[in-house]
């Protein structure tokens, strides 16, 4: 399965990992099958990994997501990330993280060990606890109807009530016109 770039994306890396697990309230759609799945997942996210991901890689990031979805959904709902949560997601942080370098041309490469999978889920952890430790009113799940997803909300307001406005947002809207519509016409 190839998950395309432009797909479903949130502001934050975390939050953007546990939405490889779509629908999980209805029927739970898997977008990590395989380690090729993780490969495009980590390029389009620009984590640097090299070599070959295998099945251990793939296990380990869903490991990881399940421990951030589960501290995020906990967040929502204003209860700290339970034991188990919080080990995992501080594991991963403290695995080797990428290393900014110089590069020639002004640029910033990262660098790091072996096959960067570390580096990956290090950022990714890191991620995850940054945003728990806001705890700012703004993390929330979405109200779409069969939509579990967790969102940061960066609108300037604070109002926003679905993961992705074309997505969830643009279902409910267009039911409710479609209602309206039917209720008119009565």
């Amino acid at each position: 399965m190839h998950i395309p770039n432009d797909s479903l994306r949130s502001s934050r890396l975390s939050i953007d990992l546990t939405w490889t697990l779509r629908y999980r309230n209805v029927s739970p759609t898997e977008l990590l099958l395989m380690p090729p799945d993780l490969r495009s997942w980590t390029s389009s996210h620009e984590l640097k990994t090299s070599g070959q991901l295998d099945s251990q890689d793939l296990e380990q990031f869903k490991e990881l997501r399940e421990a951030i979805f589960g501290a995020l959904s906990r967040a929502v709902d204003d209860q700290p990330p339970s034991t188990s949560q919080r080990k995992v997601i501080n594991e991963n942080a403290e695995r080797s993280p990428y290393i900014p370098a110089l590069a020639s041309n002004g640029s910033i490469t990262l660098k790091h060990d072996g096959s960067g999978v570390d580096a990956a889920l290090s950022t990714v952890a890191r991620d995850a606890i940054e945003l728990l430790a806001l705890r700012d009113g703004r993390l929330r799940r979405c109200e779409g109807p069969g939509c579990a997803l967790i969102f940061y909300d960066e609108s300037r307001p604070g109002t926003r009530r679905w993961c992705d406005t074309s997505r969830c947002g643009n279902r409910v809207n267009t039911h409710s016109y479609r209602q309206r519509r039917s209720t008119e016409s009565k």
